[in-house]
Parts: C-alpha cells; structure tokens; sequence
C-alpha cells in the first residue's frame, strides 16, 4: 500500500493556519484570566489550557513545516538507537496511570476527584502516543 498525499494540501496548510491563529488567541486570552483571577483552581485550569495551547501551536507549525519546507523522515537506526528508552518510557506511563486510576479510586472529593480524571487521560494520551511510535517502528520494520 502506497501513502497517499493529502487531498488538498493548500487547504490543509490554510485550515492548521488558522487554527494556529486561535491557539494564540487562546494561549492570550488564558494569561489574561490567570491574572485576574485569585482562584487558584481556575489558574490551574487556564494553566493547563495555556500551556496545551502552546504545545497544539508547536505541533500544528511542526505539521506545517513539514508541508511546506521538508517532510517527515525517520530511519531504522534513529528509533533503533532510542527504542530501549521509548519502550522505559512506556512502562513508566502505565505505572502512572496505575496510580492516578487507584488514587481516583480513594477519592471521594468532586473538585479532586475532575483533577484526578485529567491526569488520567493525560497519562492515557501519552500512552497512545508512545503506541503510535510502536506503530511507526512496524511500518518501518513490517516484520518486526
């Protein structure tokens, strides 16, 4: 099966374009709630916003150079020489989300127990982003 290329690349730099623009806007907008709240539960909420819209922001310019200046390109050697480490990482994250799901368990709190559920999907996404490396080393190495 060969990759296909996108169905309309001049639009998908114009949709991440824009969507770059709100992520922006975003990451003002909840510096400027930070600052005039004294709450510390909605600062850590617009923190945790802010800094999601950061990453989004570097990620989308990151899609967006590989568009328009250089694509994408990862050989065996360079997941070879990592692939220990990743595989580390993974066990460390299921470790975590072992913990937040039991200390969730012993919570009974509402405010703690929202705080405890993020961090429990925060944690599962970085598990299915270590997974989609797992699915970059098959499609490099098909019989591995």
């Amino acid at each position: 099966m060969t990759p296909k290329m996108a169905e309309n690349p001049a639009e998908l730099v114009t949709v991440l374009k824009n969507w770059q623009a709100i992520e922006t806007a975003t990451v003002a907008h909840t510096t400027e709630v930070i600052a005039k709240t004294k709450n510390p539960l909605i600062q850590l909420v617009m923190e945790i916003i802010r800094r999601d819209s950061q990453m989004h922001h570097r990620v989308q310019q990151v899609l967006l150079d590989s568009l328009e200046r250089e694509a994408f390109t990862l050989t065996p050697e360079e997941l070879g020489e990592i692939w220990d480490m990743v595989e580390k990482h993974a066990d460390m994250e299921k470790q975590t989300i072992q913990l937040a799901e039991m200390a969730l368990k012993n919570c009974r709190l509402f405010v703690q127990r929202h705080l405890l559920t993020y961090l429990i999907e925060d944690e599962k996404k970085h598990d299915r982003l270590l997974g989609q490396l797992e699915d970059f080393k098959r499609n490099i190495y098909p019989y591995a």
